[in-house]
Order: structure tokens, then sequence, then C-alpha cells
């Protein structure tokens, strides 16, 4: 039986029925009955458009990864086209205007040479190495090293290549102790100090701070920033805030992927805060 308030109905007339009969049809919820029969056709309907949503996702990824792959492989190619370009002159010099008769000549091409040879291997071996970083392949020698002795040392390198820029450094204490892989730390840093004088302003700011156990490392300049919705990428591999087609920043974007990488293998934190004038990368290592 029908609870009263519930109970629905519809009546029909019927040429089968006789005079003064009608078909009535009794029902308790009549939207919930339709819910029930449509059910299956929802969820299927839903099932498809989470599929097309997913699908859409993943082509948006593809594409972006598309765009990754053909911004690094312009950007190798730019890279590689330049030192092989500076030997194959020298060569063809050495071999077709006689400069061997004339030494200075002859020392000054070899040297050339020599010197694009040497960054031709570093940018090779800087590829290899980023393949290992997510492996358990790359192994660190870590020992007991004075960071301000050591950021100190990368700041004055800096300061005689980039005489433009004003680099300022600071500690809040020293000596400051770390136990870490000092080659590839030391590169870590080097990476973040040479990040901020080519995409940053005038003034770049390096600071120790000894807190409790742990010490941190900022990296400040007062560039344009960094936009928000670039920020979560710039750690991935190979990843370079677009600019469009220009090589006036050179690079493959490892630079920070190498850096995040190699302060989470010592156990540490690397942070990115970025406004209008105001971009600070910092590290977090402990001491132990």
């Amino acid at each position: 039986m029908f609870s009263k308030k519930l109970v629905k109905s519809i009546s029909s007339k019927s040429t089968y029925l006789r005079k003064g009969e009608k078909f009535k049809l009794l029902f308790n919820n009549s939207n919930l009955e339709a819910l029930k029969r449509s059910s299956s056709g929802i969820l299927l309907s839903l099932l498809i458009i989470s599929c097309l949503f997913y699908l859409l996702k993943i082509i948006n990824q593809q594409k972006d990864l598309a765009a990754i792959k053909n911004d690094l492989i312009s950007n190798i190619t730019h890279e590689f086209k330049t030192p092989i370009a500076t030997v194959s002159a020298a060569i063809e010099a050495l071999e077709s205007f006689n400069v061997l008769v004339d030494q200075e000549k002859t020392k000054k091409y070899l040297s050339m040479s020599s010197i694009q040879l040497k960054k031709l291997h570093q940018m090779v071996e800087k590829l290899l190495e980023t393949a290992t970083l997510d492996s358990e392949q790359l192994l660190l020698e870590k020992e007991t090293i004075d960071v301000v002795e050591l950021t100190e040392k990368l700041v004055s390198k800096h300061k005689l290549i980039s005489k433009n820029k004003e680099l300022i450094f600071s500690t809040n204490l020293q000596p400051i102790y770390i136990h870490v892989d000092v080659f590839h730390f030391e590169n870590a840093i080097s990476n973040l100090i040479d990040n901020a004088v080519k995409y940053g302003g005038n003034q770049i700011e390096i600071n120790i701070n000894s807190v409790l156990s742990s010490t941190e490392i900022t990296i400040a300049d007062d560039g344009d920033g960094i936009e928000k919705n670039q920020q979560e990428k710039i750690f991935d591999k190979f990843y370079r805030v677009p600019k469009g087609n220009t090589h006036d920043v050179k690079g493959f974007g490892i630079g920070l992927y190498y850096c995040k990488k190699i302060i989470e293998k010592h156990k540490g934190t690397i942070a990115l805060s970025s406004e209008k004038k105001k971009t600070i990368f910092k590290i977090t290592i402990p001491n132990e």
C-alpha cells in the first residue's frame, strides 16, 4: 500500500474500457523513479565527460612537452653550433692561410680550439650527468667544509666575470661548517648565482645564516621577477621561462633542476619567492 501523502496518480481513458471506467496508474515518487531509470545514462554521460577532460589534459601536457622538447633542441643546436663553427674556422685557418709559419697566430688558433672543445665537453657532460640525477647512480662524496669560505670564493669569481653587476655577500657567522659533496654543492650554488646574474637586475645579494641545526643560503636579485604561473615549473627538467625564439640567455634549462636534485640529495630544500623587483632562492640544508 502507498502512503496517501506520497501517492501520485495518472489517469487515462481508453476505448477498451467500459463507460464510467478509467485506467489509473499509482506511484509514490515520480522524480526518484525517473532518476532511477535514467541513472545509468547519467553515469555513462559523466564518465564520457570525465574521459574527455582527462584526454584534454593529456593533450595539453603533450603540447607542453613538445614545446619544451623543441626549445631544448633549438638551444642545444645553438649552443653546439658556436664552438663547432669556431673550431672549424680555426682548423681552416691553420690549413689554408699558412698561419703555421706565424707561431703567435698558431698558438692563438690552437688555444681558441682548445677552449671551445672544453666547452663542448662540459655541455655533453652536463647533459649526461642530468640523466643520473633521478637514479641512485649519482653517489655523493661528502666532506666537512666551511660553506662561508666556499661561497665567498664563488662570489669573487662571479664578480670578475660580471663586472657590470653588483654582488653583495654577507653572513651572520663565520666559519659555518656543513657536510656536503663539495663538487656538486659548489656547482648548485654557482648555478643559482649565475642565474641571478643572467636573469636578475643589477644587484645580487648572497646571504648565509646559521639557524639552529641548519644553514640557510639565499640568493636574491632586484630583477623583473618570475611570473606566478612559471614559478611551479621553474625547477622542472629542461624547462626555461618562455622568451620567444631568442638566444640572448643561453642554457638547456637544467641548471635549476640540477640545483633542486643536488640539494634534495643532501636532505635539504630549495624554495623560490618572486615578485616585482625581488626574486629570492633559499636553500636550507642540515649542518650534519
